[in-house]
């Protein structure tokens, strides 16, 4: 029967009972820090190893503990995935975070013992690259954010402008570090527009080093066009940032003769802010008060930029008022139009028979335009004109019944009409 890694059940024991009786000696040693990342290998060296040495043991936490993790005479059952390299050196695959912690190699020599203690850390570097934004702190200074996260350890990020850090920069007001972030606030004095901040990550497992940049500007600002508003209803302007880094803050000013006091919400005025929009709501427009122009005022550590959006305020007009005094005017012309028509030419000439017939309400009883002709020329029918040619004609019930009516005639290469008589009934 034999041991995992091929060792003889009485050896195994032996070297036990052997382990056990071997007393405890003070042992002079030295320490260092060594990194491995998740799934990498690791070879951890027993440094200053004695070519006298007669043993050389590793052990896993507890240096007095027992069993060892190895010995270079007997092998101990290990996990396969620690190994012995020249009998001295330990050898580790497939990294995993539980491997962490410290471990010790002794050398044995004949009159005294020699330890080298090392502290395996199992790293992880983050999977995605850093991210850089600027914001607004109190007091319109500039901070700088850069943020690493999801590396075992912490990764280490420094700002750097035009190529220097700017930790050792004499503007730089305070800087501050928790896990992943690194911030650096800074004095707006120096800044400028378009000025451009750079964050570089490092971490101990990675050979690369990613970095990240912030751009600042000045904002840039845009409005929609005038807007009017009738006394008593009410009215949005809106101001919107376009460009600017770190977000501005927006205010809206009365107008330019108190440029320094603010609009405030409450009241008729209500301010609503969403992103970089933001909108005055203006209720119950007066025209003494609130007609003019506005100040949309955005600034951000790089800079200032003012707007001017102006509004104008108008008396409602009476739409009801105003269409009926159109309808009666139009009505009054249409009625005198009709009125001239009829005092000159009242009756209409239509193409049909010699006789009309009152057949609809309001005609008057038939006229005869053969009667007319014959009163003036006489009863003798042979007295009417060769070739004449007869009309009638339709009178028309108008609100001027006595006016005459005419008998309208043609003859060969003439024509016309002759008065006859007022209206029959």
């Amino acid at each position: 029967m034999r041991l995992p890694g091929g060792t003889p059940p009485a050896r195994f024991f032996l070297a036990l009972c052997v382990w056990r009786l071997v007393p405890r000696r003070e042992a002079a040693g030295t320490e260092e820090v060594v990194f491995g990342k998740v799934g990498g290998n690791i070879l951890l060296l027993c440094r200053n190893v004695s070519k006298e040495a007669t043993e050389v043991v590793w052990f896993q936490g507890d240096p007095h503990s027992f069993p060892p993790l190895f010995s270079s005479k007997v092998a101990f059952p290990p996990d396969v995935r620690f190994s012995l390299v020249d009998n001295s050196s330990l050898r580790i695959t497939e990294l995993r975070v539980q491997d962490e912690g410290n471990y010790t190699c002794k050398e044995v020599l004949n009159k005294t013992d020699h330890e080298h203690r090392v502290q395996l850390l199992v790293a992880n570097p983050p999977h995605s690259t850093p991210k850089c934004w600027a914001e607004t702190s109190s007091g319109l200074m500039l901070q700088l954010f850069c943020s690493w996260p999801g590396g075992y350890p912490h990764p280490t990020l420094h700002w750097r402008e035009e190529g220097h850090d700017l930790e050792n920069s004499s503007w730089v007001i305070s800087s501050t570090s928790s896990s992943d972030t690194h911030v650096e606030t800074l004095n707006s004095s120096h800044l400028s527009h378009r000025k451009v901040f750079k964050c570089v990550g490092s971490h101990v497992v990675e050979q690369e080093e990613p970095a990240c940049t912030v751009e600042i500007k000045i904002p840039s600002l845009e409005s929609e066009p005038p807007k009017t508003c009738f006394v008593g209803d009410n009215v949005t302007l809106t101001c919107r940032v376009t460009e600017g880094t770190p977000a501005a803050r927006l205010t809206w000013l009365r107008d330019i003769t108190q440029p320094e006091v603010e609009i405030q919400p409450g009241g008729r005025y209500l301010i609503a802010q969403e992103g970089n929009v933001s909108r005055l709501t203006i209720r119950n427009c007066s025209q003494g008060t609130d007609g003019g122009c506005y100040v949309c005022k955005a600034q951000n550590p790089v800079g200032l930029r003012e707007l001017f959006v102006c509004l104008t305020v108008k008396q409602p007009v009476n739409v009801v008022g105003a269409v009926g005094a159109v309808v009666v005017l139009s009505l009054l012309a249409i009625l005198t139009i009709t009125g001239v028509i009829l005092y000159y030419n009242p009756l209409l000439c239509l193409r049909g028979h010699l006789h009309v017939h009152a057949s609809a309400r309001g005609c008057q009883r038939p006229a005869y335009c053969r009667q007319d002709w014959q009163g003036l020329y006489g009863k003798n029918s042979s007295a009417l004109p060769e070739g004449l040619l007869w009309r009638q004609f339709l009178t028309l019930s108008f609100p001027f019944p006595s006016l005459p009516f005419r008998c309208c005639v043609q003859e060969s290469g003439l024509g016309g009409c002759l008065s006859a008589g007022g209206l029959r009934r």
